[in-house]
């Protein structure tokens, strides 16, 4: 059986990870979900930029281990990952990474802001789906603290990537959904239509 790889994108806030799950909740033996966090380096191999660790950089993440990952998945076989998914693992913070398998499905979606910035990557995708929204809102949305003073990693590394990183990407999406003009049902209808057609 053929797998279909769907992007869905942006950072915290867009609603990605409630899309994505909502739809492996109604149709859970068809979907399985790449959660891309779970692709981060460890932290003594992310680069530092002003001082801090620049987890927002290309490099943070491994993507040759994700490029592996979506083969085998591709291939029909299971995938091992070290998972700190807040729907995984809600105890994070205190158990660290836990294990999790990854079934392979017909439909495999990849919820992150950063998946179309590596060319071999960005080729998997049958769909891509960007939920765009200003990052000023995107950032009052957001419930993790990425560094000590929030602010200053914001200011000095995040929205500078953001505008390196993120938003270029948006010219690769098969389709663009405004958030702030649709609610969460109606974001969660776009993408269902677009999926259907792979079930």
């Amino acid at each position: 059986m053929r797998s279909y790889f769907i992007w869905i994108a942006w950072g915290s806030g867009s609603g990605k990870s409630t899309v994505a799950y909502s739809l492996k909740d109604k149709y859970p033996d068809l979907i399985e979900i790449v959660h891309f966090d779970d692709y981060q380096r460890e932290e003594q191999d992310v680069p530092f930029f002003e001082g801090m660790r620049n987890w927002d950089h290309s490099d943070a993440i491994n993507f040759g281990s994700l490029y592996r990952d979506l083969l085998m998945l591709k291939e029909w076989e299971e995938v091992e990952v070290m998972t700190k998914s807040s729907v995984l693992n809600p105890d994070y913070e205190e158990n660290w990474r836990i294990k999790h398998i990854l079934k392979p499905r017909k439909i495999i979606i990849v919820e992150w802001y950063m998946t179309l910035v590596d060319d071999k990557v960005r080729n998997l995708f049958d769909l891509s789906i960007f939920l765009d929204i200003p990052i000023d809102e995107s950032m009052n949305r957001r419930d993790k603290v990425t560094y000590n003073d929030e602010s200053e990693y914001n200011n000095k590394i995040l929205f500078p990537m953001h505008q390196k990183y993120v938003e270029p990407t948006k010219d690769f999406a098969d389709l663009r959904i405004d958030v702030l003009k649709n609610d969460k049902e109606e974001v969660f209808d776009a993408v269902y239509n677009e999926l259907e057609k792979f079930f």
